[in-house]
C-alpha cells in the first residue's frame, strides 16, 4: 500500500528526546486520514517482528524521493533514522510549515496544532509515561497502549499537512517555506550528528 502512496506521515517512538541516546522503539505511519498504524519494534516483553526485518523493509520506502514523508518536528525522526542505517528523503514538517505561516501567532508543538486546526485533542504522553521520579521510557509502555497514541500522532500530522499545504499556496508563502526552511531539516539535522568545529578564541572575542 505504502508503495502506491505519494505522500505517508511517518513518527517515531523512542527512548530519550536526545536523538543521540535514544533507542526506536517504534514506528507509526499514516497514508490516508484515520488510518494509520504502529508498528511495535523494541517494547520490553513483547515478542514483536524483528527490527532487522521491519528496517529493511521500510527503508526502500523512506528512501524513495518520489514519496513525500511527512513529520510533526521530523528533524528528529531523520536523525533517529540516521542511526539505523535509513535515510529519510522527500520531507516536509508541519511544524515548520505552520511557523512559517502563522509565526508568533501561536505554539507550533502537534498538540497546539490539532487543537486549534482540527478541534481535536491528541492523548497525552504524560498519561503513557507518567512524570517525576516515578516515569517510565516508552519501551516499558504495554503495546495495546502505545498503539493509540502513536498511530493518532501520524494520523494527526497527515492531516494538518494537508490543510498547510494549501494554506501554503493560499497565502503565498509556499516559496518561502520550500526555498527558506525546509531544506535546514537535513542541513542542520547532519551538523547535529556529525560535529561542528567552533573557533574558541574568536567566539570568546565574540562573547566579550
Amino acid at each position: 500500500d505504502l508503495n502506491e502512496k505519494s505522500v505517508i506521515a511517518v513518527d517515531t517512538e523512542t527512548t530519550s528526546l536526545n536523538p543521540q541516546e535514544a533507542s526506536l522503539v517504534g514506528i507509526s505511519i499514516s497514508y490516508a486520514a484515520n488510518i494509520a498504524y504502529y508498528i511495535p519494534l523494541g517494547h520490553k516483553n513483547v515478542k514483536g517482528l524483528k527490527k532487522e526485518l521491519v528496517l529493511n523493509k521500510l527503508k526502500t520506502i523512506l528512501e524513495d524521493p518520489s514519496i513525500k514523508k511527512v513529520g510533526q518536528n521530523i528533524k528528529y525522526d531523520v536523525k533517529i533514522f540516521n542511526r539505523v542505517g535509513i535515510n529519510l528523503t522527500c520531507v516536509d514538517d508541519t511544524m515548520l510549515m505552520s511557523y512559517a505561516l502563522h509565526g508568533g501567532l501561536h505554539r507550533h508543538n502537534m498538540n497546539a496544532l490539532a487543537e486549534i486546526y482540527l478541534k481535536h485533542e491528541p492523548i497525552k504522553i504524560q498519561s503513557l509515561l507518567g512524570s517525576g521520579k516515578t516515569a517510565r521510557t516508552f519501551d516499558k509502555v504495554p503495546v495495546n497502549i502505545a498503539v493509540n497514541y502513536a498511530a493518532e500522532d501520524a494520523d494527526v500530522t497527515l492531516r494538518l499537512w494537508y490543510i498547510f499545504k494549501s494554506k501554503l499556496i493560499k497565502n503565498k508563502m509556499n516559496h518561502v517555506y520550500e526555498r527558506l526552511e525546509r531544506p535546514m531539516i537535513k542541513l542542520l539535522a547532519d551538523m547535529e550528528l556529525t560535529g561542528i568545529s567552533v573557533d574558541k578564541i574568536l567566539l570568546t572575542g565574540m562573547s566579550n
